[in-house]
């Protein structure tokens, strides 16, 4: 059914890379699938209009309001590198630009570790409440992770076998065949654990171990339970618990010989769930490898692998169309960001202190070869 609330979406960082690459072309099958309501403005603002044009944005929106004629919803979409969104919630939150109908989408990577990703939900906080914040995580929505979902609860196979009696172990991975691409300053800042894993597989995880709720509206509940369970405990000094690699050129393209970012992390974890002790939880990503794809591989003690995730859509139709209807299902909460985060600090705090673990290898290679 055709969503009927009217809307403004604001995309902040409209001439950059993901609205150009994402969430344009979904804005376009949204509307050729008759998706979007029938009062719908689409806003772009660039970066040189961050400044002093908040009150020419207002006016703007005004504008197209009286012309709606009814109340609308104002979506704010920070599609903007990080370091960019504490100003823009603020002016957002502190202005005339936040109405009663406000929600304000959030990209990727929600801080660099524990306590920068503690800062910005407090900061957030002071400006919208919990239920006007979507945290994207896209690869929630992919097709194949939606197919995950919808076997658990309706294959007899996997309802009763979802438990350590019956797997083995778990993987989830991501491999990229492309390198860092020129984005060497983002890069440098972040590495495959904060770019990819914190938020990806980490959310992926907790979907793939949760206990299925009866109400899909249940999910975020469940979801946050299982990453509550998560931890790393064994030596993550050592490889076979923690692994980090950067490929052969990676030094050369970011100009900086020294660098430890790595491009490619693999982390063992275990859930202290009584239907998955000692179960080991693997989540792999890296950069420049063989080939491209996502996949969770469900190792079954008969010896049995179930490939459940290998399906690629454009699942930002998905999170627009899911933020117009108001359904956070498959949006992160603060508290599940914080938990992601909590996971992974001793791995951060012991990585800056240890500089002998980090694994060259070199660019084609497979996931398990590195």
């Amino acid at each position: 059914m055709m969503p009927k609330t009217p809307t403004i979406l604001i995309i902040f960082g409209a001439s950059g890379d993901l609205a150009h690459r994402h969430l344009l072309p979904a804005l376009e099958q949204l509307k050729n699938k008759n998706l979007l309501p029938d009062k719908f403005e689409l806003v772009g603002v660039s970066r040189k209009e961050y400044g002093n044009e908040y009150e020419k944005l207002n006016d703007n929106l005004l504008k197209i309001e009286e012309r709606f004629g009814v109340a609308t919803q104002r979506i704010f979409y920070l599609a903007v590198p990080t370091k960019a969104c504490p100003a823009i919630v603020e002016l957002i939150g502190g202005s005339n630009l936040k109405t009663s109908q406000t929600k304000i989408l959030l990209e990727k990577p929600f801080g660099f570790n524990l306590k920068s990703a503690t800062e910005l939900v407090a900061h957030v906080n002071k400006y919208f409440t919990e239920d006007e914040v979507y945290r994207v995580d896209h690869y929630m929505l992919k097709e194949g992770t939606q197919e995950m979902l919808t076997s658990r609860r309706e294959n007899p196979l996997f309802k009763d076998k979802w438990n350590k009696n019956f797997i083995e172990s778990v993987e989830i991975i991501s491999s990229e065949a492309i390198g860092i691409e020129g984005r060497v300053d983002f890069y440098e800042q972040t590495g495959a654990l904060v770019d990819f894993l914190q938020n990806h597989l980490l959310e992926m995880a907790g979907l793939t171990l949760m206990e299925l709720p009866k109400n899909s509206r249940d999910i975020p509940a469940a979801r946050l339970k299982a990453l509550k369970n998560l931890n790393i405990v064994c030596d993550i000094t050592k490889s076979e618990c923690v692994k980090r690699a950067q490929y052969e050129s990676y030094r050369e393209e970011v100009n900086n010989p020294q660098s430890m970012t790595e491009t490619f992390v693999s982390v063992n974890l275990r859930s202290s769930d009584p239907r998955w002790t000692g179960v080991p939880i693997i989540l792999t990503t890296g950069k420049a490898l063989k080939e491209k794809f996502t996949k969770i591989n469900i190792h079954l003690k008969d010896k049995s692998v179930y490939n459940l995730f290998g399906k690629n859509s454009n699942s930002y139709e998905k999170v627009l169309l899911n933020a117009i209807n108001s359904d956070r299902t498959f949006f992160s909460g603060s508290e599940e960001i914080l938990e992601t985060w909590r996971i992974l600090d001793e791995i951060q705090q012991t990585w800056k202190n240890n500089h002998d673990d980090l694994i060259i290898y070199k660019k084609g290679i497979s996931v398990e070869e590195v």
